[in-house]
Protein backbone atom coordinates (compact mmCIF):
# COMPACT_ATOMS: atom_id res chain seq x y z
CA UNK A 1 0.00 0.00 0.00
CA UNK A 2 2.54 2.47 0.88
CA UNK A 3 4.00 1.33 -2.71
CA UNK A 4 1.15 2.72 -4.29
CA UNK A 5 0.89 5.64 -2.50
CA UNK A 6 4.49 6.73 -3.07
CA UNK A 7 3.97 5.92 -6.93
CA UNK A 8 0.48 8.67 -7.06
CA UNK A 9 2.64 10.79 -5.04
CA UNK A 10 5.10 10.97 -7.74
CA UNK A 11 2.57 10.82 -10.29
CA UNK A 12 1.41 14.05 -9.42
CA UNK A 13 4.15 15.80 -9.12
CA UNK A 14 4.94 14.57 -12.43
CA UNK A 15 1.93 16.06 -13.52
CA UNK A 16 2.06 18.99 -11.93
CA UNK A 17 5.69 19.54 -13.26
CA UNK A 18 4.91 19.13 -16.60
CA UNK A 19 2.00 21.04 -16.53
CA UNK A 20 4.39 24.12 -15.17
CA UNK A 21 7.28 23.69 -17.59
CA UNK A 22 4.91 23.48 -20.41
CA UNK A 23 3.30 26.90 -19.77
CA UNK A 24 6.11 28.62 -18.65
CA UNK A 25 7.61 27.74 -22.16
CA UNK A 26 4.94 28.36 -23.70
CA UNK A 27 4.35 31.92 -21.85
CA UNK A 28 8.24 32.34 -22.21
CA UNK A 29 8.06 32.07 -25.80
CA UNK A 30 4.67 34.67 -26.55
CA UNK A 31 5.94 36.78 -23.82
CA UNK A 32 9.46 37.10 -25.62
CA UNK A 33 7.79 37.57 -28.86
CA UNK A 34 5.59 40.38 -27.51
CA UNK A 35 8.36 42.13 -26.07
CA UNK A 36 10.41 41.84 -28.96
CA UNK A 37 7.15 43.26 -31.05
CA UNK A 38 7.73 46.42 -29.23
CA UNK A 39 11.31 46.84 -29.88
CA UNK A 40 12.91 48.32 -32.94
CA UNK A 41 12.72 45.13 -34.82
CA UNK A 42 9.44 44.69 -34.44
CA UNK A 43 9.50 43.85 -38.40
CA UNK A 44 10.32 40.45 -37.77
CA UNK A 45 9.08 39.63 -34.56
CA UNK A 46 5.74 41.17 -35.06
CA UNK A 47 4.64 38.71 -37.47
CA UNK A 48 6.22 35.69 -35.41
CA UNK A 49 3.96 36.82 -32.00
CA UNK A 50 1.07 37.04 -34.77
CA UNK A 51 1.63 33.61 -36.04
CA UNK A 52 2.00 31.85 -32.70
CA UNK A 53 -1.14 33.42 -31.16
CA UNK A 54 -2.70 31.64 -34.23
CA UNK A 55 -1.15 28.39 -33.16
CA UNK A 56 -1.97 28.54 -30.00
CA UNK A 57 -5.97 29.76 -30.65
CA UNK A 58 -6.55 26.78 -32.93
CA UNK A 59 -5.76 24.56 -30.18
CA UNK A 60 -7.71 26.56 -27.63
CA UNK A 61 -11.04 27.08 -29.59
CA UNK A 62 -9.93 30.61 -30.22
CA UNK A 63 -8.55 31.78 -27.26
CA UNK A 64 -4.55 31.24 -27.15
CA UNK A 65 -4.35 31.34 -23.33
CA UNK A 66 -6.86 28.43 -23.63
CA UNK A 67 -4.38 26.80 -26.07
CA UNK A 68 -1.85 26.90 -23.63
CA UNK A 69 -3.45 25.64 -21.09
CA UNK A 70 -4.53 22.87 -23.68
CA UNK A 71 -1.29 21.86 -24.49
CA UNK A 72 0.07 22.27 -21.24
CA UNK A 73 -1.94 19.51 -19.86
CA UNK A 74 -1.23 17.58 -23.14
CA UNK A 75 2.44 17.68 -22.03
CA UNK A 76 2.06 17.22 -18.61
CA UNK A 77 -0.65 14.02 -19.47
CA UNK A 78 2.65 12.34 -21.83
CA UNK A 79 5.04 12.79 -18.86
CA UNK A 80 2.90 11.07 -16.31
CA UNK A 81 2.67 8.60 -18.92
CA UNK A 82 6.14 8.45 -19.66
CA UNK A 83 7.12 8.13 -16.00
CA UNK A 84 4.53 5.56 -15.08
CA UNK A 85 6.25 3.38 -18.62
CA UNK A 86 9.88 4.04 -15.90
CA UNK A 87 8.24 2.74 -12.90
CA UNK A 88 7.00 -0.39 -14.87
CA UNK A 89 9.85 -1.35 -16.40
CA UNK A 90 11.98 -0.36 -13.05
CA UNK A 91 9.35 -2.88 -11.23
CA UNK A 92 10.06 -5.90 -13.94
CA UNK A 93 13.83 -5.35 -13.64
CA UNK A 94 13.85 -5.65 -9.82
CA UNK A 95 11.70 -8.59 -9.66
CA UNK A 96 13.79 -10.05 -12.51
CA UNK A 97 16.57 -9.07 -10.46
CA UNK A 98 14.80 -11.06 -7.27
CA UNK A 99 14.29 -14.21 -9.65
CA UNK A 100 17.43 -14.11 -11.10
CA UNK A 101 19.13 -14.16 -7.33
CA UNK A 102 16.89 -16.67 -6.07
CA UNK A 103 17.68 -19.40 -8.58
CA UNK A 104 21.03 -18.69 -7.95
CA UNK A 105 20.73 -19.11 -4.28
CA UNK A 106 18.78 -22.19 -4.84
CA UNK A 107 20.86 -23.75 -7.17
CA UNK A 108 24.49 -23.76 -4.58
Amino acid sequence: MATLLHFLRSLGAILLVGFMLALSGLGVLRGGLWLLGASPVSAIFSPLYVQVSRFLAVFGGGSSAEGMVAIALTVSVVFSLLFSLVAYKRSQRSTWRLALTHSTVAKD
